[in-house]
């Protein structure tokens, strides 16, 4: 994987300024004292560092890989958010009002007039895309909101046909911008519709310029930074790099004929064929940042700028480039910072009129005679914000043009004498913290980056609140009134009267705070904030001073976080390290155990719950979304299918109750889990594809608002935000079944497990065959089920038959439930239900059942609940073990029915949670024969908050009702003879079990068998049973020579009880043998003499009762004790050797998985494992032994 150095290393000492990143070989840390001391630097550090920490680097795919999961999550499973109304809304600031400036957007970085025209003007902007006007600049429409970069770096139009437009991505401020770029889009319809063409470009690329060829529009030349100089021929669509070494910029003469290149690494290239090879030139040197610019009426004309220790030189040609005189000697340009802010354009009318853009706009306009004049003062009262970064002129007019800066687009008509702000609608503020005021949802604040805190209270143009960069707001919780917002680094501001006014609020505070410091307040108490620094700082007088309170923590404090329902628990976190207090702030502990060592950036404790917190992280590559539930002592990942972005924050969404949902903002969006973290979705669509950087949820409102680092602030609604769940959970009928006709129409069951009603799509396949068939529920109402009829199969007769039933909704916020997969062998016969009860009467216990006092208490504690399995009825029998007490031992026992026969089963679906308490209570089936008088056990479960088969959801500390998913489903074989069951209940006290859907059925078919049978390497070491149910065939064989076959038939086996039921049609009575083959087993033979079979009565036989149940004692003694059949005969000859290694060899290496002869061991993949078993039998020779 390429590894992207931010670019700062290119010019950058050691100073660890307020974040405490400690990274090896930090190139931040390569700064000059100058540079450092500038907030451009600090602001894109403390963004940056984050999210390379501690790497020191970010991988070059990582935001592609990013984008394309958020693609793929889309796609595969829709969005949270469905309805006609479900979509994020912009709340601005369209435009901000920023002081002297006026209004304000953001940081723009390139514009463009179109050359046939000039009404119409592209401006790309840093993390807000592309933005269009048709109308000079008077009003704007974003072009790229949902392109997969919206950092913009160059613009190019193709003079020929102007709705060919070229949009080169990436940041090119040379502060580490590049991980947002993504090559070169291209629009053919002037904006509307964009292609990417990312070429050879490096993963994260940043234009500086692209630059069309004069009179050969297909050829154009893209200077990409530390990715070199390249080339198209072919309208973009392709690239190649014709230059290595950062590349600065680029341009072409008038004619097309001359192109010059500039860079750091690149040197001073020429190129005298149109660009299709250049040649270093000595004439220049090449400072740390390069521009150039030709003069169309006068391409002699060429000025060249570099930025070299803090300082802009600019030099001079006028023999088109051969040789440059420098023009001014001690120019103060403001140039400290033109590593972020710095170019070099001259009027294309007039080679006297020539512009530096630095901090401010300098000018000359006598080709450089003199110095260069200073002609918007940004800091002096002029009206153009600071920090610039490009300008464009009027393709026809040389009086006029534009300039793009920190604070959005100005023009000119005069050359640059005087300015209009041309910020209308643009929403491009790049937030850093956002809040909404509880008291008012139309009031909200918000810290930006270099254009202060923003505020409005109700429209889309926002005003100034206070100024600098802003960081953290703060509403006090108890009097809305006062509110704490901040500058960089911590500089507190406090408002008294709602935000009319702010004033500093820094009394008592001391040293260096986090570029976004944190700013808490108490939830319940008058007057108490916090902030922090390198320790707490708490004021008891809404903020008007502070005091430090804490020991126990390290390094500068980034983020904080204080429980709601117990103001004791507070955490702090440092780089990648929390730590967590128990007494409001005073002492904190290291509670880091079990986190990834990534930047934390952000911290929020359940407001019902002081014992849980979410944390979320930056960086690329781990898990990046916590959770604890025991106040820190330690975290668990909740990030399920999160695309792998940086986190910038986490909100458990509590609309006045508990609930399951968490939503994470991330750079490639805003998502949501409605299931404590294990899936998520996208939360609606409207978002453009920008930083999501921060959340607020508006309680009394139900809104969600997400301050974004490039397009303003979003909403949306969450009063119609109802997850959607689809589940599968019943393929219909499993194991051997018999049908009166072959022909039948499958039936399966759904679950909406959603709150609100939902389209789903069914889709049945069987397999062998092809079967599939999709059928649609229009609306399912939410907590439903219903039944869904497939279209006719057809069977073939004994055929094991896999079924697998799959659900699509779009917006599933949960796919772990989508499948559900039966075993069925299908015969012609006859099923007849000998038990049957769901409990769905209000009369308990039902008719014919009885329920009974064993021992202890003579209170009956089984009783029916209105809750059902898997919500398909309307109620189950339940014990409560809640409240039985300990020792108390109670059955509920069904009526008497008719005989089983062997083959008959027993089923039925259960729900049980531990007690947190320890203890472990046990649920014991028992069977009887002579109608009741005594039982004899068929099963035995038990649960507690460690282990136990009993269990089907988590320990709980409160009383168990078991939700829709919090089943599970038994099938137990039953010995001929039964005619009554019970269920057992044995309490010490734990949690309450329920029990639905008991039924026992027969399947009449000829002369029904029990084979029990163990193959070999199916066992499970750690609890005996079969990795998996199998299908075995069961031959009845001649008991004299040749040993013909007299009939076989086809059986699956069960994973527990190692048996089949298997069926016979048309055998006489007599003396067989048994032989059995299974799919990758040694063919086996039941033991010398025969074994006696009556037509049309059940009978059974089990290898596994000893060695010599098999012909000549042919098996083996399995790692669980019992006798099991040789494993490894994986091609049927009767022998296990070398021929089935080899077999098994060639599927491990073509990686074959699924349901096949190699897979020895049953758990659908071919490894070692099936090998060495293999082996081992094959060392020993073993084979076939018969009669």
């Amino acid at each position: 994987m390429k590894k992207v150095f931010l670019i700062i290393l290119l010019f950058m000492g050691s100073i660890a300024l307020s974040q405490d990143l400690l990274i090896n070989n930090n190139p931040y840390d390569n700064a000059d004292e100058t540079t450092k001391s500038k907030k451009a630097f600090q602001r894109e550090k403390w963004f940056y560092e984050q999210r390379m920490y501690p790497e020191n680097f970010i991988p070059s795919d990582a935001y592609e890989k990013a984008y394309i999961q958020k693609e793929d999550l889309k796609r595969s499973k829709g969005i949270a958010m469905q309805g006609v109304f479900d979509s994020w809304n912009s709340l601005g600031p369209r435009t901000g009002f920023y002081f002297a400036y006026s209004n304000i957007t953001s940081r723009m970085t390139t514009v463009k007039y179109d050359p046939l025209n000039p009404s119409i003007i592209y401006a790309g902007a840093a993390f807000g895309g592309i933005w269009k006007s048709s109308n000079g600049g008077n009003n704007w429409t974003a072009m790229t909101d949902n392109e997969q970069s919206m950092s913009s770096g160059s613009i190019a139009i193709d003079p020929n046909n102007t709705n060919i437009v070229y949009y080169g991505t990436g940041e090119a401020t040379y502060s580490a911008a590049s991980y947002y770029g993504r090559g070169v889009l291209k629009s053919t319809d002037g904006g509307a519709n964009w292609k990417s063409y990312p070429g050879n470009f490096e993963g994260l690329s940043y234009c500086s310029r692209l630059a069309i060829r004069p009179g050969n529009s297909s050829q154009l030349l893209a200077a990409m930074g530390t990715g070199g100089l390249y080339r198209s021929t072919n309208s973009g669509e392709a690239w190649i790099r014709i230059a290595s070494g950062r590349c600065d910029d680029v341009i072409f003469s008038p004619t097309g004929d001359t192109a010059y290149a500039v860079g750091s690494g690149t040197g001073y290239l020429i190129s005298y064929n149109g660009g299709a090879t250049f040649s270093s030139n000595g004439a220049l040197s090449m400072g740390t940042r390069n521009h150039i610019a030709v003069c169309k009426s006068v391409p002699s004309v060429i000025y060249f700028a570099r930025y070299s220790g803090s300082s802009i030189t600019v030099f001079k040609s006028t023999n088109a480039g051969s040789t440059f005189s420098q023009i001014v000697s001690g120019q103060n340009f403001s140039g400290s910072q033109a590593w972020y802010d710095f170019y070099m354009h001259v009027n294309p009318f007039d080679p006297n009129y020539a512009y530096v853009g630095s901090v401010d706009i300098w000018r000359t306009t006598n080709g450089g005679a003199s110095n260069f004049t200073n002609i918007t003062n940004g800091y002096g009262g002029g009206n153009v914000h600071v920090d610039q970064h490009n300008v464009d002129f009027h393709p026809t007019d040389p009086q006029q043009m534009l300039c793009v800066n920190d604070g959005g687009i100005w023009k000119s008509t005069d050359r640059g004498s005087t300015w209009t702000n041309q910020n209308t609608n643009q929403t491009l503020t790049q937030f850093y913290r956002i809040a909404s005021d509880p008291s008012n949802a139309s009031h909200i604040l918000g810290g930006t980056q270099d254009n202060g805190t923003q505020r409005t209270t109700g429209t889309l143009n926002w005003s100034a609140a206070f100024g600098g960069d802003g960081g953290e707001v703060c509403f006090h919780s108890v009097n809305n009134s006062y509110i704490l917002g901040e500058t960089q680094n911590n500089g507190v501001f406090r408002s008294t009267n709602g935000g009319t006014s702010f004033s500093s609020a820094t009394s008592g505070l001391s040293g260096s705070g986090s570029w976004v410091g944190p700013l808490l307040s108490h939830p319940d108490s008058a007057g108490i904030f916090y902030t922090a620094r390198q320790t707490v700082f708490k004021s008891t007088n809404w903020g008007a001073s502070w005091f430090s309170i804490s020991t126990g923590t390290s390094g500068t404090i980034r983020e904080m976080g204080i429980g709601k329902s117990s103001p004791n628990i507070m955490y702090a976190t440092s780089s990648s390290s929390i730590y967590r207090s128990t007494n409001r702030g005073y002492t904190f502990v290291n509670v880091t155990n079990g986190l990834p060592g990534k930047v934390i950036t952000s911290v929020n404790v359940h407001p019902d719950s002081s014992s849980v917190a979410i944390l979320t992280c930056s960086g690329f590559g781990t898990p990046k979304f916590y959770k604890t539930t025991n106040q820190g002592s330690s975290w668990f990942s909740i990030s399920g299918n999160l695309p792998d972005s940086p986190i910038n924050d986490g909100l458990i969404y509590y609309p006045g109750a508990a609930t399951s949902t968490y939503f994470a903002a991330t750079d490639v969006g805003v998502f949501v889990s409605n299931d404590y973290g294990q899936n998520w979705l996208e939360v609606a669509n409207g978002l453009p594809n920008t930083v999501a950087i921060h959340l607020d949820h508006h309680a009394a409102t139900n809104k969600l608002r997400v301050g974004t680092h490039g397009r303003g602030t979003f909403e949306i609604q969450l009063s119609s935000f109802s997850p959607v769940d689809a589940a599968s959970i019943d393929a219909g009928l499993s194991g051997v079944q018999t049908f009166a006709s072959s022909s039948i129409s499958p039936i399966g069951t759904v679950r909406n497990y959603g709150t609100a009603p939902a389209s789903i799509n069914v889709t049945r396949t069987i397999s062998p065959g092809g079967y599939s068939n999709t059928v649609s529920i229009p609306s399912l109402a939410g907590g439903a089920s219903t039944d869904v009829t497939f279209s006719a199969w057809t069977f073939a007769q004994g055929t094991t038959y896999i079924v697998r039933d799959s659900v699509y909704l779009n917006g599933d916020i949960n796919n772990s439930n989508d499948i559900s997969t039966a075993v069925l062998v299908p015969y012609l016969g006859q099923t007849v239900v000998k038990l049957c009860e769901g409990f769905n009467s209000g009369t308990f216990p039902p008719t014919g059942w009885t329920r009974k006092v064993i021992s202890g208490t003579s209170t009956h504690y089984w009783s029916r609940n209105s809750v059902s399995s898997y919500g398909k009825g309307t109620g189950s029998a339940a014990f409560g073990f809640w409240n039985s007490p300990f020792g108390s031992i109670q059955s509920l026992e069904s009526p008497v029915f008719s005989t089983t026969i062997n083959g008959d089963s027993l089923q039925f679906d259960f729900a049980y949670a531990a007690r947190t308490s320890g203890a472990t209570d046990s649920l014991i089936v028992e069977s009887s024969t002579n109608g009741g008088t005594s039982f004899f056990e068929t099963a035995r479960y038990w649960g507690n908050n460690f282990n136990g088969n009993l269990n089907t959801a988590g320990a709980n500390v409160n009383e168990f009702i078991p939700s829709i998913s919090q089943w599970s489903t038994r099938r137990l074989p039953t010995i001929a003879g039964v005619n009554k069951i019970r269920f057992r209940a044995v309490s010490e006290n734990g949690n309450n079990f329920f029990v639905d859907s008991i039924k026992i059925a027969t399947n009449f078919i000829q002369t029904p068998m029990q084979l029990t049978a163990a193959p070999e390497g199916f066992i499970n070491g750690l609890n005996g049973n079969l990795n998996m149910p199998d299908s075995i065939r069961v031959y009845l064989r001649r008991i004299t020579s040749p040993y013909g076959i007299a009939d076989s038939s086809l059986g699956i086996l069960d994973s527990i009880t190692k048996s089949a039921l298997v069926n016979f049609s048309d055998i006489e009575s007599g003396v067989y043998y048994v032989s059995v083959k299974h799919r990758n087993s040694l063919e086996t033979w039941s033991k010398a003499g025969g074994e006696s079979v009556t037509a049309g009565q059940p009978f059974a036989f089990d290898f596994t009762a000893g060695l010599s149940q098999a012909y000549g004692s042919n098996q083996t003694i399995g790692i669980s004790g019992i006798a099991c059949l040789f494993s490894g005969d994986v091609n049927y000859d009767g022998i296990i050797d070398a021929a089935d290694l080899q077999q098994i060899d060639n599927d491990a290496i073509a990686f074959v998985t699924g349901y096949v002869q190699s897979d020895v061991d049953g758990n659908n993949f071919i490894d070692a494992t099936d090998a060495s078993i293999t082996d081992n039998n094959a060392a020993n020779f073993v084979g076939i032994v018969r009669p």
